[in-house]
């Protein structure tokens, strides 16, 4: 949880700040995870996804992935910070709604946060992950 580019504390402070974005995104309630840590006009983009921008557009876009899913689970990985973006990897733990075996399906990936040591919403997050492995399983699943 080092970093080169900004002093321990502030890399400490995102953190705890992830943390606590991640738990309540796990928590699969995206009103109250995107009206907490979203900016208003925050844009978010999944790799491979056209963006998507707003609270609206957000909510509603989590709201059908979230359908699909009985869990998510973010554990971090690495943390960096600069004075306007924290760099995070992690690895995301999936179980698809309804699957028989609960298999986990897990994606690593690397998001960028917009957001200054000091501020408590993002006003952009983008998504380097590869969803393939989840969405064949929920193909599999689901139909």
């Amino acid at each position: 949880m080092s970093s080169p580019s900004i002093q321990p504390e502030a890399t400490a402070a995102a953190h705890q700040w992830l943390q606590s974005f991640h738990r309540l995104g796990d928590s699969l309630s995206p009103e109250e995870w995107v009206d907490t840590f979203y900016d208003p006009e925050c844009t978010m983009q999944f790799l491979g996804q056209a963006p998507v921008h707003g609270h609206a557009a957000i909510i509603s876009h989590f709201q059908r992935q979230f359908s699909r899913l009985d869990s998510m689970k973010h554990t971090i990985r690495h943390v960096d910070v600069t004075h306007d973006r924290i760099y995070q990897e992690a690895t995301v733990t999936y179980i698809v709604k309804d699957d028989p075996e609960q298999r986990p399906i897990e994606a690593q990936g690397l998001a960028v946060f917009g957001k200054g040591a000091e501020e408590r919403k993002i006003t952009f997050f983008t998504v380097y992950l590869d969803l393939e492995p989840l969405r064949n399983r929920m193909k599999e699943v689901l139909g």
